[in-house]
């Protein structure tokens, strides 16, 4: 059987400025992003990655290291239409679409305009296990209890948590195992976002992702938690929306005729 695709088509419209790439956190999947779709209306094609050993990719096994996913979603990412790339990444997804960027950027064929993170720390912070849990069963599940995204009606069931946890401890192992190695920083702009109630990662820690990016860097917090940023998609596409539409802005000078072309000189 044929894996299923990497990435999820969730708003497809031609005329959009730009294509959203998605990355899910921890024990997420491309549908995390199902919600966002009212939000991305007007603004952007709207996309999720989904790493193995889940949903639509379940029988595939787990992925075993950020370098080895973030070049699959990064051959992905190449074959979507021919329009400017943004990526955007949650909590794990935020180390996820960092590396891809860099794997599209080091490539050259299509390298995103802009990258877009939210609650996590930035990819050179430590230690790398800063707010994350052991990785035995309770404490993976005590985990998922305190998370304020973990939908309740997988909290109360017993078969769905025995499967939640596996994944869960399967992407845990994949930021344990990430160390980061770059000595450049990214040449695109780096936006940050981060819930100013979030434990797990605080605003010092966002702020360092200005030391990735040699492409300029912006920081804002939002009331809420860890997972603040996706509850508000409408945080992410107002960036999104002025991203796009500076690039149309800029294309539109690109193209207009000189002054002594239009007189005929």
């Amino acid at each position: 059987m044929r894996p299923a695709e990497p990435l999820v088509q969730w708003l497809a419209d031609a005329e959009a400025p730009v294509s959203l790439v998605c990355f899910h956190c921890a024990g997420g999947s491309a549908q995390s992003f199902f919600a966002w779709k009212q939000a991305a209306a007007g603004v952007c094609e709207l996309y999720a990655v989904e790493l193995p050993g889940r949903s639509r990719r379940l029988r595939e096994p787990f992925a075993r290291s950020v370098t080895e996913v973030a070049a699959a979603f990064a051959e992905q990412c190449q074959a979507l239409p021919d329009k400017p790339l943004v990526l955007f990444g949650h909590s794990l997804g935020a180390l996820l679409a960092y590396e891809t960027a860099r794997v599209l950027l080091a490539q050259g064929v299509r390298k995103p305009v802009h990258l877009l993170v939210s609650s996590r720390q930035s990819p050179d912070w430590l230690p790398v296990c800063a707010g994350l849990p052991a990785l035995n069963d309770q404490a993976l599940r005590d985990y998922l209890a305190n998370l304020a995204g973990t939908p309740r009606e997988v909290l109360a069931n017993q078969a769905m948590m025995d499967l939640a946890v596996p994944i869960l401890q399967a992407d845990l192992e994949l930021i344990l195992g990430y160390r980061h190695t770059h000595v450049r920083g990214l040449d695109i702009p780096v936006d940050a976002f981060g819930g100013m109630g979030d434990e797990q990662v605080r605003f010092e820690s966002l702020g360092c992702w200005q030391r990735v990016t040699e492409g300029g860097f912006s920081l804002r917090m939002i009331e809420g938690g860890h997972f603040a940023v996706m509850q508000q998609p409408q945080v992410v596409m107002a960036r999104v929306r002025v991203i796009g539409d500076g690039l149309a802005a800029a294309e539109g000078q690109h193209r207009r005729p000189s002054p002594a072309a239009v007189r005929g000189d």
